[in-house]
């Protein structure tokens, strides 16, 4: 016994029996399916929300990145150029046509 000697022991007594007994009566029942299939859509929503959160906080904080520039699929990729071979090209050259 708790303080059943005093009222107030005998009245915290009542409360806290009552409080252990709504506790455990309610605590040990099982779920009902629809209880489990709205506790299941609260935790996913949980961690779609922090995993959400945590993306948008990393690339807020990432570094810009570098671009690397690669040729086009299937394009003809050729020798480079050397800056003499393209002195002696005048623009004319650019638009003839041999026939």
């Amino acid at each position: 016994m708790l303080f059943s000697s005093s009222k107030l022991g005998h009245i915290g007594q009542i409360i806290s029996t009552g409080a252990v007994w709504e506790i455990g009566t309610s605590a040990f029942t099982p779920p009902t399916a629809t209880e489990i299939e709205t506790f299941v859509h609260v935790v996913i929503q949980v961690v779609v929300g922090i995993v959400t959160i945590y993306a948008t906080v990393r690339k807020m904080f990432q570094k810009p990145e570098t671009v690397v520039k690669l040729p086009a699929v299937g394009a003809v990729v050729g020798p480079p150029v050397s800056s003499a071979a393209a002195a002696e090209a005048s623009p004319t050259d650019a638009g003839h046509v041999a026939e």
